[in-house]
């Protein structure tokens, strides 16, 4: 064997022994990174005496249209990855409809739109992605085995589908027809690696801790609803500020609706927004390679790095936290007569009824 193989092959052996993964073996760069921000679409009422099935299925189309078109746009402006808002068929309100039924199918309303994967859906979501040369985060309410799960399809540069997220942590209201996950993944670019945290997955601080462990650069929190108020900037969503600074990870909210949406950086900084603006593509330009640093010299010296993100997770305690694993902590004994209603279907219709719920 020459002997100038022998150097690459130490470092072979080396990179091996210490369990180096390609993605981090592999530089992350500078990457387009947009979000969209589409506006909710006018959509049919069961609770409604004008209700009618026949414009069901049309709203739910165009309002599919110009979630895909907005995709197509960020294609256009030269993004890398862009992500939807939650429910791109916007069928969610359906699912409190629980005796309202499809005369097509027999199935529950909402049950029926749930679409399979992939699909003609997916394949026109597919067909954007390989047209424009960008990943594609698009979350949907998806039908697998009888079950229908509030998903994330992720499609690479190529249009292929290279996984799903299905939403862990449901609303009460959504666990009465929607199935949760169990896996909390991370994707692979070939600039970073990103997570999904689906709407209310972003009130529990230990889902977004776990997608930073598993090294995590940014995370897409597709929603309904905002941490902020209306006409305000992403700089008053104190969650969204926190889920970045806690775990040094960009934090993009991708909601239905005419603001909120937009990208914040590490530190806590908005870095893209467009308060006010509807149906636009709010990009901007991430440099996935900088890692988060400190300026001070005395904490540097002190630490022995300028790598906070380094220093934080070096210094962990996981052996002190046990607690966050135990299904029956101790602050769940003040709340034993509380009863849900999961799993209750006549207490479901009656609390729909009680308040009056509509689109």
């Amino acid at each position: 064997m020459p002997r100038s193989f022998m150097p690459m092959l130490l470092l072979a052996a080396l990179l091996a022994a210490v369990g180096v993964d390609r993605a981090d073996a592999q530089a992350r760069r500078a990457a387009k990174v947009a979000v969209i921000q589409a506006e909710g679409s006018p959509r049919q009422d069961p609770f409604m005496a004008s209700y009618d099935f026949s414009k069901v299925e049309p709203m739910m189309e165009a309002h599919l249209d110009k979630i895909l078109g907005l995709f197509a746009q960020a294609g256009e402006k030269g993004a890398d990855m862009v992500c939807g808002p939650e429910d791109i068929q916007h069928i969610g309100a359906y699912g409190l409809h629980l005796d309202v039924l499809n005369p097509k199918t027999g199935e529950d309303l909402f049950s029926s739109l749930a679409v399979k994967v992939p699909g003609p859906l997916t394949d026109r979501i597919a067909g954007i992605a390989k047209k424009y040369h960008m990943y594609i985060v698009a979350p949907l309410y998806e039908k697998v085995d009888g079950k229908v799960f509030n998903s994330a399809v992720v499609f690479d540069r190529e249009g292929k589908i290279i996984g799903k997220h299905h939403k862990t942590v449901l609303p009460i209201l959504e666990t009465w027809d929607v199935a949760p996950g169990d896996e909390y993944e991370v994707f692979e670019t070939d600039f970073c690696k990103f997570a999904i945290a689906t709407c209310w997955e972003i009130i529990f601080p230990e889902i977004s801790a776990i997608y930073a462990l598993k090294g995590a650069d940014i995370i897409f929190n597709p929603t309904m609803g905002p941490e902020h108020k209306a006409g305000q900037s992403l700089s008053t969503g104190a969650r969204y500020i926190t889920r970045a600074r806690d775990n040094l990870v960009y934090f993009a909210p991708v909601i239905l609706g005419s603001d909120g949406n937009g990208i914040i950086d590490y530190n806590g900084k908005v870095v893209a927004e467009a308060v006010g603006q509807k149906n636009s593509v709010i990009m901007a330009e991430i440099d996935f390679a900088k890692e988060p640093t400190s300026d001070s010299k005395w904490w540097n010296t002190i630490n022995g790095s300028d790598n906070d993100r380094a220093i934080y997770y070096l210094n962990r305690r996981p052996e002190t936290y046990k607690l966050l694993t135990d299904p029956n902590p101790p602050v769940l004994e003040r709340y034993r007569d509380v009863e849900l209603t999961t799993g209750r279907k006549a207490k479901q219709l009656e609390a729909v009824k009680a308040v009056n719920y509509g689109p």
